[in-house]
């Protein structure tokens, strides 16, 4: 590791301070550090993006970083944690490993979501955990005709539809009634939101499927209210009556080290049965 970049959450005082501490920490090891602002760009030969706080702040990193090789180090400043690989006061002896080359690198898929309007795609975005299109500013169900690879597959009446990779499985997904996928599994879920008509509670599909959405709003509401899209519960976008919008698989998947020896489903059954949301 020669080349590292900090990323703090910086609506957290103990992960900015953190930040300070091991930037010093990794000049001694004679690395090339620099800590980024919320607003800066990376460097795309960054070797490893050091990553202070929760599941969300990794999120963001995974797009910050989306079109490089950086890899991502997670340390946990948040609640859950899925997507972090140590606490603050293991992390000396992580970075150690991590300096040497003691580490291993998990991929994990990516997706972008397209809107689609008039046959144009008018937005994009990539995101590590789901797409969710949900009625937002609507006071009732709308319609979701689905549709996988080009064919019809379904049409739901309901609040809103989860799209997910298996890293978001265990997110929104979860919560919704979704199945768990494991985290390198190579599929996406579909998952209904408050459905009146979808036969089954998800919809596992391959990982290279392409999935479409269009939206069907109620004719008395078309012109003057939108469904939402929202990726990685951190950016939002209106759709309107008779857009597509496209999920896919992403051209870059995000690189996650992993140091320790933790499975993933003992990682799952530690964090589902934390109760102490506020520790």
């Amino acid at each position: 590791m020669k080349k590292v970049a900090i990323l703090p959450n910086y609506l957290k005082d103990e992960s900015i301070c953190f930040a300070k501490k091991l930037s010093d920490y990794l000049r001694k090891k004679r690395c090339n550090v620099k800590i980024l602002g919320e607003k800066d760009f990376p460097d795309k030969d960054d070797d490893v993006a050091v990553v202070l706080g929760g599941d969300g702040t990794i999120l963001r990193a995974c797009k910050k970083f989306y079109d490089t090789d950086t890899l991502i180090f997670g340390i946990n400043f948040g609640h859950m944690g899925y997507l972090t690989e140590c606490l603050p006061d293991e992390a000396w002896e992580y970075v150690d490993k991590i300096v040497l080359g003691n580490y291993r690198v998990e991929k994990r898929m990516m997706i972008e979501a397209e809107v689609i309007r008039n046959e144009k795609i008018i937005h994009s975005f990539v995101a590590l955990n789901e797409a969710v299109i949900y009625r937002a500013k609507l006071m009732k169900a709308f319609g979701m005709k689905i549709s996988i690879n080009g064919r019809h597959t379904d049409t739901v009446l309901g609040d809103g539809v989860i799209i997910a990779t298996p890293t978001g499985s265990t997110s929104y997904n979860l919560t919704a009634g979704g199945p768990l996928l494991t985290p390198t599994s190579d599929n996406m879920v579909i998952t209904p939101i408050a459905s009146k008509s979808f036969p089954q509670s998800s919809l596992v599909v391959n990982g290279n499927d392409v999935i479409d959405v269009k939206v069907k709003i109620d004719g008395l509401y078309e012109n003057i209210a939108f469904a939402s899209l929202e990726v990685d519960a951190d950016e939002t976008f209106d759709v309107c009556d008779g857009d597509v919008v496209r999920i896919r698989r992403a051209k870059h998947e995000a690189s996650i080290i992993r140091v320790g020896d933790r499975s993933f489903y003992q990682t799952l059954r530690e964090k589902l049965s934390e109760t102490d949301f506020n520790a």
